[in-house]
């Protein structure tokens, strides 16, 4: 404890330095905090924004067409018997909603002769209210919950395809589709609303119909998938073990497909955003060592007369050492608990400005500027800090231990 106390009482010998000091550190771990709290937020909001958009968590479907990089889910490998399969699922205690899909493709045109190709999906709106699934509507009305009869079918769609189009809310669009027989049919629909799913590409060709009336597109009762929401709190990886246990043995075999493996990009954006984070809190520490060090090592030359003191009365080497690493330490910990009071109020007031950012490439809406509170990132940062400032003292401790005695003792 006395060379706890000394450690400290040194470093207000030069409170101007000590203090600059602090601030590079205390600078050093607000950086780091609000580097992580952004890169965690935009993690949190991609899943989020992958799982309620319309991926659930879990999605169950033929192996046949569920395969390692197959994304495609045609009606030749539905699932005939999904209503009791559903209602099995449904029954796992860590399951709260599941949801049946049919996937489509084909062309769309209006009465004045424009067309263009779309892909769509057969939902069950009410399935999807159950799952937290959200609709970015644009103009018009989501899809009714009620089955439409025959002859009162609707759809709504991605507003690029709307714009191709030229159709707005309450015009009649063709679709025509391919059945699994290979035989062509058609269905009118009427525009209900104009939507967006958040990727333009995808928005240029993209339609959402009720399952029946892609079901009556495609003359099938099958299904194309059975998307599973897990209940808040349970984990993937427990709720897919669920999942596995319960469709083994079915026949044909079934593959239990998680939203990560659905969304290769997720894991391409994470990767990204590490990389900047790394590259940015390297040379973030680079400069706090550099700092630190120069900070010691004055304070060291300084003090050569009293550290040839200290050794002629009888200190030794590694005593010396404890005493620079002891002053290192300090300047972490009270720099990391400043950075750390310094970050927690930046992050507050960043989030209350409520900032954005123009929409990434390929994407439709601005992105919220927040930041994430993660606990672990400041108990974290305080624990590097104390690492850096051992690695910046390295160097102030070499030359302190070096020192002979009556050079140190007759030093000007």
């Amino acid at each position: 404890m006395r060379w706890v106390l000394m450690a400290l009482r040194n470093l207000t010998r030069n409170r101007r330095r000590t203090l600059i000091s602090l601030l590079v550190v205390a600078t050093g771990a607000v950086a780091l905090l609000l580097t992580s709290g952004f890169v965690v937020f935009n993690f949190r909001g991609l899943e989020t924004a992958l799982v309620h958009g319309g991926l659930g968590h879990l999605e169950v479907a033929a192996k046949s067409s569920a395969g390692p990089g197959q994304m495609d889910r045609p009606v030749t490998d539905a699932l005939t018997d999904w209503r009791a399969l559903r209602s099995r699922l449904e029954a796992l205690p860590d399951v709260s909603a599941v949801g049946a899909n049919v996937h489509l493709m084909g062309m769309a045109s209006t009465p004045a002769g424009k067309s263009a190709s779309f892909v769509g999906v057969g939902v069950e709106p009410d399935r999807e209210g159950a799952m937290g699934f959200n609709t970015r509507l644009r103009a018009g009305e989501p899809l009714p919950q009620a089955l439409p009869a025959e002859g009162d079918d609707v759809a709504i769609l991605a507003q690029g395809l709307a714009a191709t189009l030229g159709a707005k809310t309450g015009d009649v669009v063709t679709l025509l589709a391919l059945t699994p027989d290979g035989s062509l049919n058609a269905l009118d629909v009427r525009v209900a609303g104009i939507f967006t799913s958040g990727v333009q590409d995808l928005d240029t060709r993209f339609v959402k119909l009720h399952l029946a009336s892609a079901q009556r597109l495609l003359q099938t009762e099958s299904v194309s998938d059975l998307l599973v929401m897990l209940r808040d709190e349970v984990p993937l990886e427990r709720g897919q073990g669920a999942v596995e246990h319960l469709v083994a043995g079915h026949a044909p075999p079934l593959a239990v497909v998680d939203w990560r493996a659905r969304a290769p990009f997720y894991d391409q954006v994470r990767n990204l955003y590490r990389g900047i984070f790394w590259f940015l809190g390297t040379v973030i520490l680079v400069l706090v060592v550099l700092s630190a060090s120069n900070t010691l090592l004055m304070a060291v030359l300084e003090r050569t007369r009293e550290l040839g003191t200290l050794r002629a009365i009888g200190t030794s080497r590694p005593q010396l050492a404890a005493i620079v690493l002891l002053e290192a330490l300090w300047l972490g910990v009270l720099g990391g608990a400043l950075g750390c009071l310094l970050g927690w109020l930046a992050t507050l007031g960043i989030n209350a400005m409520h900032l954005q950012m123009p929409p990434p490439p390929g994407a439709v809406d601005p992105i919220d500027v927040e930041l994430a509170l993660v606990p672990a990132a400041f108990a974290a940062t305080v624990a590097l800090m104390l690492v850096v400032l051992t690695v910046a003292a390295t160097i102030p401790i070499a030359r302190a231990t070096r020192l002979r005695v009556a050079e140190a003792l007759t030093h000007v």
